[in-house]
């Protein structure tokens, strides 16, 4: 993989050497400049295999160099500012693949041949000698860095458009408050010291009030870096930072408040979140020193570079817990659980469940014998007898509609039925209707208005009993005639060959086997009636009943009930 794009840095000879020197921070009063940095060459590209571009502006030039490093065409550029303001630029590219990018930046190409910067034609053709072309000597402009040039730039307006981590650059001063702010909104808050210095030290900074200005020998000032905190503020889990806060932040003082475009946790290029860098972060961080976190702020605030003294700090240590009265406990001996409150049966409107059973009284329950007779619910209906009041339910609930007694619903755990349109407040848990109540696998209860009865599960009996009696005698066996005859039709031979167990079992009739869905409809009802309603639903499939057996899966899937 290639070396991430940089901007060549070399000393400046006597002779490219500006007249007013540049302020150089210091560490402290007794610490003298800086000395400039080791001597790089600048790498003269050959002739006609290098491509320069002259520019007006310090953002065409930010574009042109993003167009070039993100394109990949060179990973060095040389910049340089004229005495009239305007910008060079120029790579070792050759100008057929490089110029169109100069004019699309709003430059003017420009070819280096016979030792002279020759301009290019509209079609990017080098012109006559003989020819009246622009020529530049760029060696007496001043070279710049990075540094100055994203200090001088002018980005343009954005807004905060949301983000889970954001940096603040502010005065210490500051920094309890936005800590206060911060947690009372449940973000996680880090803080760090750092160590602030304009990113040009060249530039003129609205906010150089936050700098020490020293006097050294004659009429230079040194600016001494200035105490700031870095505070980090992240929200929790997938929540954005309110805009709100956002807006309070941007509007105190000397504060600048960053979202790293790289790195969430924190990239080393912090730009204000209500402007938006022309270049690519992922540019421009490869050229930054390590040590070093560059600011790029709103124009009353200007642009910094920071380096960090310290560690994080967690936040929420820094705060102090409230100083709270403390209340005095109660005596064990005096502490007791309140009154209880009285539980109603209150009318539920809105309620369309289908009736699972029905509560009848002495005189119904003769009505329901006509009823049902010879109807299809009459055969898979069953009866729980009660004194006075009666039960009358199906597995899966009653097929269909009863015209007698007070319809009922299930509504668990296990065999619990409630009034139809009646809910219990305050409403009741499933553990307090399964104690109050006093539920179990050989009970159920029934609980209407003003009226509430119990059954047990073991007198269930079929619904058809109520009109079905005993049947007649059978009888069975052969008289003596029978045997008489039957000894005539066999023949002598045969009762001969035959033994008497043969003769037994030819004679004995033969067993009808009993209709297996009687059976599985009163185990179903059973095991609903002790709330194991999968199996009641799997033993109405077996018996040939899906729909009831559907009934109970959608009563599963509302919760059991």
């Amino acid at each position: 993989m290639a070396d991430p794009p940089k901007f060549t840095i070399r000393r400046i000879t006597p002779e490219e050497k500006p007249l007013s020197e540049p302020t150089l921070p210091l560490q402290n009063q007794e610490q003298t400049p800086a000395p400039p940095s080791p001597k790089t060459p600048t790498p003269q590209p050959s002739l006609g295999t290098s491509t320069g571009g002259h520019f007006r502006s310090v953002n065409s030039v930010l574009a042109f160099l993003g167009s070039v490093f993100g394109t990949r065409l060179s990973e060095t550029a040389v910049v340089r500012r004229t005495p009239q303001g305007t910008w060079w630029a120029e790579v070792a590219v050759a100008h057929e693949r490089i110029a169109p990018l100069i004019w699309t930046a709003g430059g003017r190409p420009f070819v280096c041949h016979n030792q002279q910067w020759v301009a290019l034609s509209l079609l990017g053709d080098l012109l006559p000698d003989n020819a009246n072309t622009e020529q530049l000597d760029v060696s007496s402009w001043v070279i710049v860095d990075l540094a100055e040039l994203l200090a001088l730039a002018s980005l343009p307006p954005s807004r905060y458009r949301g983000a889970t981590v954001l940096d603040v650059i502010t005065p210490g001063s500051l920094g309890r408050w936005i800590l206060r702010r911060a947690t009372a909104l449940s973000l996680d808050v880090t803080l760090t010291s750092a160590l602030q210095q304009p990113l040009n030290n060249q530039q003129q900074q609205a906010s150089d009030v936050l700098l020490v200005q020293l006097q050294a020998k004659g009429n230079r000032t040194i600016l001494q870096p200035s105490g700031v905190l870095l505070i980090q503020l992240r929200a929790k889990g997938n929540r954005i930072i309110p805009a709100a806060l956002v807006h309070r932040l941007t509007s105190l003082p000397y504060t600048t408040v960053a979202a790293s475009s790289t790195d969430p946790d924190r990239g080393r290029i912090l730009v204000d979140v209500r402007q938006r860098l022309t270049l690519a972060p992922s540019l421009i961080e490869p050229m930054i020193p390590e040590s070093e976190i560059w600011v790029l702020g709103t124009a009353d605030v200007g642009n910094w570079r920071l380096t960090t003294i310290g560690n994080q700090v967690d936040g929420s240590l820094l705060l102090d817990a409230p100083q709270l009265p403390q209340a005095k406990s109660p005596s064990l001996a005096k502490a007791q659980i309140p009154a209880p409150i009285s539980v109603q049966l209150v009318p539920r409107p809105g309620t369309g469940r289908q009736v699972d059973a029905v509560l009848l009284d002495d005189t119904e329950l003769s009505w329901l014998r006509n009823l049902l007779m010879g109807r299809p619910v009459g055969e898979m209906a069953f009866l729980l007898p009660g004194p006075g009041y009666h039960l009358l339910t199906a597995p899966g609930g009653l097929p269909a509609q009863i015209p007698l007694g007070i319809p009922l619903v299930c509504i668990g755990p296990g065999a619990l039925y409630i009034e139809l349109g009646m809910d219990f407040y305050p409403p009741l848990p499933d553990a307090s209707r399964q104690q109050r109540f006093q539920l179990n696998s050989q009970t159920a209860v029934v609980v209407a208005r003003n009226q509430t009865y119990r059954f047990n599960t073991a007198q269930i009996a079929p619904a058809w009993s109520l009109w079905v009696g005993e049947a007649p005698a059978v009888q069975e066996g052969l008289s003596p005639q029978g045997k008489k005859l039957l000894n005539n039709i066999i023949p002598q031979q045969l009762r001969q060959q035959e033994s008497k167990k043969g003769i037994k079992g030819l004679l004995k009739p033969k067993q009808v086997k009993r209709v297996e869905g009687v059976g599985l409809l009163e185990q179903a009802q059973q095991a609903e009636l002790q709330g194991d309603l999968v199996k009641a639903a799997a033993l109405l499939e077996k018996a040939g009943y899906p729909g009831q057996a559907g009934r109970l899966y959608e009563r599963i899937a509302m919760g059991g009930k």
